[in-house]
């Protein structure tokens, strides 16, 4: 199917850049000056100033995902160390203000503001991008409509938004809340074909709602350039084996589904509105609610469920490589997601300040007792 015969896999992750006191700081230009000669074009920018992206390449298994994000991690780290910098995962800020960030000084983004004005301007959000290469183009739209159920799963595990501006909002991933005024989000619709996809798109382009495929934003979809299916739908992990157990449970919902299909023996697909209402719960509750299991029609812990999405690609991960990384997913059910962790801060008297602090030091590995 691709290299090794495996699903091969890229990894994108969005760091924010900060100061001594944690507040976000526009460095990305200096930043990406120092970088290049080091890390190439694995590390871009991206609208904001105070952020900064990094992309794996092409990668057979997630333990090489994980050495260069790792090393992508360190250098960068590094690099900002002797300008009183740092970097920092997670899905929003814990208290800077989204009116007081530049945006970058690029024609893209110059051109996104222009449409998408204040919708554009408050997008200080972070996320994590897996891409997962399915080459036939129709088995790629098969596996994106089966593959959705999964979306508020995998949310639920990545949540790492709960406060914005300094306020606690009450939800688990605020970020997907500040992405949703974006148009052309949320759970991808019901695709019959590759050719029907390619027809929308260039629909879009014809009538001048969109110059390139790259503006359908679902938090799934068939990458318009790349052979690949690209998960978008996950905050920002702040620890790396998060990122790494997310990406190996993602690899392992495609290959799973694949062999499904290969034995004639399909993954039922369920209305997109229906697994909406489970991408909500995923957004307020994360770990601690429970999603909708449309095969009972009852309610079901996610805890329990994220058990079961462990049994059900326990055959593939061996295969893959991955059992190591996803079994990371019994870490999270024990410790809690970012958000928790950053909830539990407060909770124990620290300030939003605090919560940056924990997340500069989970985000270098370093594990901050509660």
């Amino acid at each position: 199917m691709s290299r090794e015969g495996l699903l091969t896999i890229g990894v994108e992750e969005e760091y924010q850049i900060i100061d001594a006191s944690g507040q976000l700081h526009a460095h990305i230009d200096s930043l990406l000056a120092r970088a290049a000669p080091r890390l190439g074009d694995k590390v871009k920018r991206e609208m904001m100033q105070s952020v900064v992206e990094v992309g794996t390449t092409i990668c057979a298994n997630v333990g090489e995902a994980r050495d260069q994000l790792g090393e992508m991690r360190g250098t960068l780290a590094e690099l900002l160390q002797p300008e009183g910098l740092r970097i920092a995962c997670a899905g929003t800020h814990p208290f800077s203000s989204w009116q007081e960030q530049q945006i970058t000084d690029h024609e893209r983004y110059k051109m996104l503001e222009e449409e998408l004005q204040d919708v554009v301007r408050s997008l200080v959000i972070f996320g994590l991008h897996v891409h997962v290469a399915i080459p036939n183009p129709e088995l790629r739209i098969e596996v994106l409509n089966e593959a959705r159920y999964f979306l508020p799963h995998l949310l639920a595990l990545s949540t790492s938004s709960p406060f914005w501006m300094g306020r606690n909002t009450g939800l688990k991933s605020y970020r997907s809340v500040i992405w949703s005024n974006f148009p052309r989000t949320g759970i991808p619709p019901d695709i019959s074909s590759y050719d029907e996809y390619q027809n929308y798109v260039e629909l879009l382009v014809k009538t001048g709602s969109i110059d390139n495929g790259k503006k359908i934003w679902w938090d799934l979809r068939a990458h318009p350039t790349f052979p690949t299916l690209e998960f978008r739908v996950c905050d920002m992990p702040t620890r790396l084996e998060e990122t790494i157990c997310l990406a190996a449970l993602m690899q392992a919902i495609c290959a799973k589904l694949l062999q499904l299909r290969a034995r004639n023996l399909g993954f039922r697909k369920y209305m997109p509105a229906l697994i909406a209402e489970n991408k909500w719960r995923a957004i307020r509750y994360g770990l601690d609610g429970k999603l909708i299991d449309f095969g009972k029609q009852a309610e079901v812990p996610m805890r329990d469920l994220a058990v079961e999405l462990l049994e059900f690609v326990d055959d593939v991960v061996d295969d893959l490589g991955s059992r190591k990384a996803v079994a990371y997913l019994n870490t999270i059910l024990t410790e809690g997601t970012s958000a928790d962790r950053q909830l539990r801060v407060v909770k124990n008297g620290g300030d939003t300040r605090a919560v940056v602090e924990l997340l500069a030091a989970e985000t270098m590995g370093v594990t901050v007792p509660d």
